[in-house]
């Protein structure tokens, strides 16, 4: 990245705050590019400022500025493409932000667009200050904006299956033309001129609505197919200015249609066209069957109540959600009773959501979703359904046993920031281990400065988890007490069963980690303490330990080290110990050796001491640290040890995910995805 002074125009309603984290899309004022950009807001009274803001910016800031950073760990979201679908490319790291002394002057055009921004950013002020969830519902509705605070309420919806409920947006440009061409008809304007309204009105609603390729399809599509007949000579079908907006779509950013919400817009929208004389409940069941491989392929879950909810939601949709919201926006008397209806409908939502039959699938290879898609809309036009049905579900058979029966034993090494988490899964995935989950420390952070996010252990770990159609851990080791190794253990605990926990004896008895234990879904009685003396109660173990020896009080010097082995391949484990206690080590095991070890505390100095690595031999080291972090790890001095003793290392910092696939007929195959080289 390098430091740039830039000249930024932001609009009110293209910025969102969150905590301490302003984040913004701006514009270039010198080459007019789009770019991303965050803020660390400074004091409670700089964050209540940018909160009152209603009206667009010029704003001189000064930063760092690069491109997006593509995704680290196999199948994460890849926000790079996700953001190219937009058209930017390039973020920056803002340092200073102020208003711009004399600000350039603004175009007619763009003073034009810039009303609606404003218009925009009111409502979505306005909708906040209603009763909740009635605001919340309109704000996603009908002007494309989603609160922080209604994130669970899409987190259920998504887990249902029902993205399609938020996405395909035709069917609120839907709504607003037949309730404008009503409007319009009880004053007596005819067909001709209300058409010749509506045309001018619609890109209007696409700038207030948000913009999302969803909406700006169904636009598109509603105003070319009215285009057509008020001016054109020849009529398009719904099918054919379908293709047409897709082509044009295809053209302008070709790289938004890996997003799932552009798929699902545009096949959910196809089938819709394809589907106009059947009945609402047959559409809704088609529907919800084409949404089941394009959710695959980005969620990797599948939930049993998608189909029955689908074949509900249209008329649910069509005669409770829309309406309610319509009456709730527009009649102040009416917003109690629409926001009590909308309620039950975020419980009834909430309970299905926690209904037993959430299947972990995992990330079906492309050409299933080829072939599954296909044979859909093979069964819209051919009369031997039942055939192709049935190769409908052995294909699924064949796919679900493809992802939870892996042939070979796996150790990854997840990039997980300035942490530590590693994963080890047997061949069938008959055991599966994790050592430590990653967490982010926070210094002294004032309420106004938390921030409402997920944690990378739920991003990273567990979404690479179901990806591999992973729903269990059978034994978390936590080796030490640090936040880096297991603050994530309680949000990983919420999408994962984790059957039982060993940490240092001494560790299990601190109130930190008692904390965390009540925040997880994991009962006490599955926590086990142990020393290298093996406890009873934990038969079997394929992991070795080798140290703690006694009791201590879960810190750097008491951490758990773990050998595991696998064939002729020995991989060492040692948390954050220190020198001392490596030596201690291996006096303990003095014929111990490792073909890949993780190196101790981040490449720290405290760690790898050089006898401690003369000894253990290691042919590969993993050095687990965050990039730029505070402590400045990894050290020189531990390097400069490696390279003595010509040790060979990978830095999750720079290489990103480590992933080591252990096959019986060949030598262990090593693949990073920090610049997705295979080694």
């Amino acid at each position: 990245m390098t430091v740039n002074r830039e000249l930024l125009f932001i609009e009110p309603d293209e910025y969102t705050i969150n905590g301490d984290l302003l984040k913004f899309t701006g514009q270039r004022v010198s080459n007019k590019q789009k770019i991303l950009g965050y803020y660390r807001i400074r004091s409670e009274q700089e964050k209540a400022a940018l909160q009152g803001i209603q009206h667009p910016l010029t704003v001189q800031v000064a930063g760092k500025v690069g491109p997006i950073n593509a995704p680290t760990n196999q199948n994460e979201f890849n926000f790079q493409r996700y953001m190219l679908g937009k058209n930017i490319s390039n973020e920056i790291q803002v340092t200073q932000l102020r208003s711009a002394a004399s600000p350039p002057k603004l175009g007619l055009l763009r003073q034009f667009l810039a009303i609606f921004h404003v218009i925009r950013k009111k409502m979505i002020d306005h909708f906040e200050r209603m009763p909740q969830p009635l605001g919340w519902f309109i704000q996603v509705l009908l002007i494309g904006y989603q609160s922080e605070q209604f994130q669970e309420q899409m987190d259920q919806i998504n887990r249902l299956g029902l993205l399609y409920l938020f996405t395909l947006s035709g069917m609120h440009v839907f709504y607003l033309v037949a309730m404008i061409r009503f409007l319009l008809r009880q004053v007596g304007t005819t067909k001709e001129t209300t058409d010749l309204l509506l045309l001018g009105i619609l890109p209007i609603y696409g700038i207030i609505g948000g913009s999302s390729l969803g909406l700006v399809r169904s636009i598109l599509m509603t105003w070319l197919h009215l285009a057509s007949q008020r001016f054109g000579q020849w009529h398009l079908t719904g099918i054919e200015t379908w293709s047409l907006v897709l082509l044009m779509n295809l053209f302008y950013s070709p790289v938004a249609v890996f997003s799932l919400g552009a798929q699902l817009s545009y096949l959910l929208t196809l089938i819709l066209i394809l589907s106009r004389q059947k009945k609402q409940w047959l559409t809704g069941l088609q529907m919800g069957a084409f949404t089941i491989p394009l959710v695959l392929r980005q969620t990797f879950v599948w939930n049993i109540w998608t189909i029955p909810l689908s074949i509900l939601i249209g008329p649910i949709f069509d005669w409770l959600i829309f309406p309610v919201v319509i009456v709730g926006m527009i009649f102040v008397p009416f917003q109690l009773v629409c926001n009590g209806v909308l309620k039950i409908l975020a419980a009834f939502f909430s309970w299905s959501s926690d209904l037993p039959g959430t299947i972990i699938f995992g990330k079906p290879p492309a050409i299933f979703i080829l072939f599954w898609l296909g044979l859909l809309l093979a069964c819209q036009v051919k009369p031997k359904k039942l055939l192709l049905l049935s190769c409908l579900l052995l294909s699924g058979v064949c796919a679900y046993g493809w992802i939870h029966l892996p042939l070979n034993d796996e150790v990854t090494y997840f990039d997980i920031g300035q942490g530590d988490c590693s994963l080890i899964k047997t061949r069938f995935d008959r055991q599966v281990y994790l050592i430590d989950t990653g967490g982010k420390l926070s210094f002294n952070t004032e309420k106004w400065q938390v921030r409402n996010s997920r944690t990378n252990g739920e991003t990273v770990v567990v979404n690479y988890l179901h990806s591999q159609g992973i729903s269990r851990i059978d034994r978390l080791y936590l080796t030490h007490q640090d936040t880096d190794h297991v603050g994530n253990f309680p949000s990983i605990s919420q999408s994962i069963n984790v059957k039982q926990i060993i940490v240092p004896v001494g560790m299990e008895q601190l109130a930190s980690f008692q904390r965390r234990l009540q925040l997880s879904r994991v009962k006490p009685s599955a926590v086990v303490a142990v020393t290298n003396q093996v406890h009873e109660t934990v038969p079997s173990l394929a992991l070795q330990i080798l140290h703690p020896f006694e009791r201590g009080q879960g810190k750097n010097e008491d951490s758990l080290v773990l050998l595991y082995r696998s064939g002729k391949t020995n991989f060492l484990f040692t948390g954050d110990l220190d020198r001392a206690n490596e030596l201690k080590v291996l006096e303990k095991y003095p014929n111990l050796r490792a073909d890949i070890m993780k190196t101790g505390h981040h490449g720290s100095k405290t760690a790898s001491d050089p006898k401690f690595i003369q000894q253990v031999q290691p042919k590969l080291a993993i050095i687990s640290a965050g990039r730029n972090n505070r402590y400045g790890h990894p050290n020189e001095e531990t390097l400069v040890t490696l390279r003595k003793y010509r040790v060979p290392f990978l830095l999750t910092a720079r290489d990103g995910m480590i992933k080591v696939i252990l096959s019986k007929q060949g030598p262990p195959k090593l693949t990073t995805y920090g610049q997705m080289n295979i080694y």
